[in-house]
């Protein structure tokens, strides 16, 4: 809602809510009720004690993966459900206890001589990961104490972004429109910034395509099956890479295997053949599944006795927003309460 649309609908002056928004005002008690009953949101949501964050925006050189610019306004928007997801979530990590089987682990590029790929490969020697494709990279984050997050970020323009935030687990948030193998190239890019990037800097989107990369199709691995690489095969390493023909067809290219006429003609096959867009229905990768985050709803409701009007209470959130938010899914993951 527009500052202009919410004057409106609370008849409050533009002017004042300015100030109020900008701090030069206080807000009164009788124009708080007036935002929260145009807003649907409890008085006590306006109270919250803790901070916002910045998630990526265009001044922070964005850690989001997204195809195109987003307007200022679809930022701004995208960073509050952000930030209003992660405060529940803060609020619910008090009362559990969670433990993971490994850590993600901080690699400086630097220490490495830039090599980007000697780092993906320490990560997955790190997690003692076996050759070959990667089974779940949502399970493996969360194994390693990430918290994958699906969300709507009502559009297609962006993926994803990653919150490393002192006194918090990392924060996966992730597109829920994703095709499985676009949602698995898109982890392990973020599982890049969170593994290589404290600092912004111009190359960190190109760093972080590099390690997913070589973090999901190891060239040692699949190096030898990309020669004389045609479409039919890309489709037949498509399964079995849980990669897109795209992906595959790009690292082909990027390790040498075919040459730049012989690139252009494969993606030129792709967009002919309409694949660009959607690759065949029939190699569909399936969705993978994060548990972590649905499973601390579970705990609160089953183990620790929280009502659906007690979870909106903890959260200060209206029925729509939480029904849209934290929609019921299947869990796995045990978690205890805190004595």
């Amino acid at each position: 809602m527009t500052q202009s649309a919410l004057a409106r609908a609370t008849g409050i002056s533009q002017g004042t809510l300015s100030k109020i928004e900008g701090g030069m005002l206080p807000c009164p008690s009788e124009s708080l009720e007036a935002v929260s009953k145009a807003l649907e949101y409890p008085v006590q949501f306006f109270y919250a004690q803790e901070l916002v964050h910045g998630i990526g925006t265009e001044a922070h050189h964005c850690l989001y993966r997204r195809r195109a610019s987003l307007p200022a306004k679809a930022l701004k928007r995208i960073e509050a459900e952000i930030n209003i997801k992660r405060i529940h979530l803060t609020r619910m990590l008090t009362s559990v206890d969670m433990s993971a089987a490994a850590s993600i682990p901080r690699f400086d590029p630097a220490e490495f001589d830039n090599n980007i790929e000697r780092i993906a490969m320490s990560v997955r020697a790190y997690w003692q990961m076996p050759s070959g494709p990667v089974e779940n990279v949502t399970e493996l984050i969360e194994r390693a104490g990430g918290i994958v997050i699906p969300h709507d970020f009502g559009t297609v323009k962006v993926d994803a972004t990653t919150l490393n935030i002192l006194g918090l687990p990392p924060l996966f948030f992730v597109s829920r429109t994703l095709t499985g193998d676009r949602l698995r190239f898109t982890l392990a890019h973020e599982l890049g910034h969170a593994v290589m990037h404290s600092i912004p800097h111009p190359r960190i989107e190109d760093e972080a395509d590099r390690f997913a990369a070589e973090f999901l199709m190891p060239a040692a691995d699949i190096g030898p099956s990309l020669s004389r690489l045609d479409l039919a095969k890309a489709a037949r390493l498509k399964p079995f890479w849980k990669a897109s023909m795209a992906a595959i067809i790009y690292r082909a290219h990027e390790l040498g295997k075919i040459t730049d006429n012989q690139y252009r003609y494969l993606f030129y096959q792709l967009s002919s053949a309409g694949f660009r867009a959607a690759e065949p229905a029939e190699l569909e990768i399936a969705v993978e599944r994060p548990n972590v985050h649905s499973s601390l709803i579970e705990f609160f409701k089953k183990d620790l006795g929280y009502t659906f009007e007690d979870l909106k209470s903890l959260f200060q959130i209206n029925d729509s927003d939480f029904s849209r938010l934290y929609a019921p899914t299947s869990t796995s993951t045990r978690l205890r309460s805190v004595k």
